[in-house]
């Protein structure tokens, strides 16, 4: 049977008319809460709220490598050159830093953006540096999300606040793991090796995309920028694949289109073997920069190394999940030796396995927990110890790279829990809050910590009982805390502070200074002790403790075997070690033995100055005039403007040496450089005296009292020299006036 037709044409639409009245727009829907610059305003501002208390913080530890006591740093622009052209150890410990440590260190980026600083700002200006720190985490994290939304993008309709990529992003900017990277100065290699690698993922990610070679040019920059800032970004030559791999469409050529990539890490692998003189090759046998010294070079040594390896990676996991308590040092012997009997490294080895199971078997299905564990055994590869040594067991800002991986499984774990049903959006929302909350309390609390050197040592000791060099650092800055002036750290309130960590349970202000700086030492001396019981040949720890003894009993023969223990266990010798127990010998009396151990030193270390100058006096005191003239003359070629040096050149031409001429010479030299001395213009008027020079002397003499008034032996050389020349009433009336001085300086 034939379809039947319809009866009637369905009726066109009506054409629209130019007269027809326009409609109006329908009425913008969006809530202030779904504005896409939201989530990105919630993560700056809830990373600066949480970590803008550091910016009152001062350096600490490592600081001193990279800005306070590096000379290139210190140059400003002018030292970038250098920077960029050497080991990042050489500005602070000379040519020998580009062979200390294993395989060198070479981060000269985030070094670079400090010397800027200097130039900049005109000197060190610590908050100005820790700003910049938490600035950059802040686009860190921002990135992370909008990276995240690129390549997981949540489902239409979903609160943002209820996505992977928002909690992902929030968990990473609270993780309380991340202070040492953020808050020390020196963790910006850290923030700028991430943030780098990150832009350079995104572009690569957008290359697919868009196939835009723009991405891939800009990435490739970029990426080299995060190499130069740190090593561990090399390890984005596979995290970049692994992401095409799970996240995109990502075909042969945009694969082969990485090859740019790889052609910077080329480029930076040897500019690092040009500038880095250290190899991976050879251990250090100094335990605080191998913690494996210590093991045989056997069969059983490398399962006990292999096995504390792993067990360090349950302590990471722990760190990860609950990060309390916090310590910057996990040095020797803070993580022990253990065994594969251990039921500690059993658990960490089945966990492990267990994990990377998981993240095989979730490669094949491309699912977010495998990449997310694979991101993070991919980047902390590096950090792990398992293929070369990196100097320390397990450290914090180790897992700075590596826990975004450990926060977006997190995050998904969450959103999975609520597509599921298992929780609600609210639930939701609630656990994230209380989680982000107890980051926050733990972070801002920490950054407290890293307030200064002394701070952080003495809360950390408490925590790291069993590390040395923690134990040993709180004593020795204890004893430079002895050594300062209390008025300015009693005003303003710093003394109290650190009187408070160490749990006195006292007011300074009840106490003299004397009294402070004696316990301090003893506080002192015991933590040295604490590290010398664990490490007992630690060499530093002598010194230390030689310096703190010696000052507070003046215990000459415990000082000085102090020190001698300090070079005996120091491989090459010891510097601080010999130059220490000259200088307490040649306050005490023993010249010889003095210039013997300031010799040594100079042996190590040829250009110090203060060195040179003691070994001198070493040998003026000894009565060997010629040698003390010569070294004298040596601390001139490091400071050529020193006028002690002159000075002392020149008493010694004339009065060991009977050279007057030369005597004047140097003694006026001094003057020059230092004309605020006023015994260098007695002594300078004396020797023309003696040389008869009888005018000179008395020029001299009136030079000096046009500064110094009332200086007596400048009156008594005017008396001598006008005597001399034969004028007895002006040299009546100077001894007169002289005499006047000494009544006048005599109490009554």
């Amino acid at each position: 049977m034939a379809a039947s037709k319809p009866t009637r044409k369905p009726t066109p639409p009506a054409r629209a008319t130019a007269t027809a009245t326009a409609q109006p727009a329908a009425a913008s829907t969006t809530k202030w809460y779904e504005a896409s610059y939201l989530p990105y305003l919630i993560i700056f501002l809830f990373t600066m709220g949480i970590y803008f208390n550091s910016i009152w913080d001062k350096y600490a530890i490592d600081d001193t490598l990279v800005l306070t006591d590096n000379k290139f740093t210190l140059q400003g622009v002018g030292g970038i050159g250098d920077l960029m052209t050497k080991d990042a150890f050489v500005g602070f410990f000379g040519e020998r830093g580009a062979s200390l440590v294993s395989g060198g260190r070479y981060r000269p980026l985030s070094i670079v953006t400090l010397a800027i600083e200097v130039s900049v700002t005109g000197g060190l200006h610590p908050g100005v540096s820790h700003f910049i720190n938490i600035l950059l985490f802040a686009l860190t994290c921002m990135l992370i999300y909008r990276l995240l939304r690129d390549i997981i993008p949540p489902r239409k309709g979903t609160a943002f606040y209820l996505t992977i990529p928002f909690i992902a992003a929030m968990l990473y900017a609270g993780h309380p793991l991340h202070t040492e990277a953020v808050t020390n100065i020196k963790g910006r290699d850290e923030v700028m090796g991430m943030l780098f690698s990150l832009v350079a993922l995104y572009a690569a990610v957008r290359y697919v995309r868009t196939n835009n070679l723009l991405y891939i040019a800009g990435g490739t920059v970029v990426y080299f920028l995060a190499l130069l800032s740190k090593e561990n970004a090399i390890t984005f030559l596979a995290i970049v694949p692994l992401t095409y791999y799970f996240f995109t469409k990502a075909q042969a050529r945009h694969y082969l289109i990485l090859i740019p990539y790889f052609a910077a890490a080329a480029v930076f692998l040897f500019m690092r073997s040009m500038y880095t003189q250290a190899g991976f090759g050879a251990e250090s046998t100094e335990i605080l920069n191998n913690p494996f010294a210590y093991l045989p070079k056997t069969l059983e040594g490398s399962v006990t190394r292999y096995a504390t390896i792993i067990y360090s990676f349950l302590m990471y996991y722990k760190l990860l999940i609950f990060p309390h308590p916090l310590t910057h040092d996990y040095y020797f012997n803070e993580i022990p030796y253990v065994g594969v009997n251990d039921p500690l490294f059993i658990i960490s080895l089945l966990s492990t396995l267990a994990l990377g199971g998981y993240a095989v078997y979730g490669l094949f299905k491309k699912s977010i927990p495998a990449y997310a564990i694979l991101y993070f055994f991919i980047t902390f590869s590096v950090v792990s110890n398992l293929f070369f040594t990196v100097g320390i067991i397990m450290n914090e800002r180790f897992l700075y790279m590596c826990s975004l991986g450990f926060c977006i499984l997190i995050a998904y774990l969450l959103v999975k829990a609520l597509d599921r049903k298992y929780i609600n959006g609210t639930v939701l929302s609630g656990l994230l809050i209380v989680i982000l909350g107890l980051y926050s309390v733990k972070t801002f609390s920490r950054n407290f910590a890293w307030h200064d050197n002394l701070t952080l040592f003495i809360t950390d000791s408490k925590i790291s009982t069993r590390s040395a060099k923690v134990q040993m650092s709180a004593g020795g800055d204890l004893d430079k805390l002895a050594d300062q002036n209390f008025d300015t750290l009693r005003r303003t309130g710093e003394l109290q502070h650190y009187v408070d960590l160490l749990d006195f349970n006292e007011k300074v202000s009840d106490y003299p200074d004397s009294t402070l700086k004696k316990q301090l030492r003893k506080r002192a001396i015991e933590f040295i002790d604490t590290s010398l019981a664990i490490y007992p040949t630690h060499s530093n720890a002598f010194v230390l403790r030689g310096n703190a003894a010696y000052k507070l009993y003046h215990d000459v023969p415990s000082a000085l075997r102090d020190y001698a223990d300090a070079a005996k266990y120091r491989v090459g010798g010891y510097y601080d070690a010999w130059y220490n127990m000259g200088c307490v010998e040649i306050e005490n009396g023993m010249p010889l033995q003095a210039k013997d151990h300031f010799l040594k030193a100079l042996a190590i270390d040829p250009e110090v100055f203060a060195a040179r100058f003691n070994l001198a006096e070493a040998y003026d005191k000894i009565n060997m005039p010629d040698s003390a003239i010569y070294w004298f003359k040596k601390t001139l070629e490091l400071k050529p403007l020193d006028d002690k040096s002159y000075y002392k050149i020149g008493t010694i031409y004339g009065k060991k040496l009977n050279n007057l001429d030369q005597a004047i010479i140097n003694i006026s030299k001094a003057i020059d450089c230092n004309p605020n001395e006023r015994l260098y213009y007695e002594d300078l008027g004396v020797a023309y005296g003696l040389a008869h020079r009888f005018d000179d002397a008395i020029a001299t003499a009136q030079r000096c009292l046009q500064k110094f008034p009332d200086y007596l032996p400048a009156y008594m050389n005017l008396s001598v020299s006008y005597r001399n020349k034969g004028d007895i009433k002006t040299a009546d009336m100077y001894l007169a006036k002289a005499r006047e001085i000494e009544q006048r300086g005599k109490p009554r």
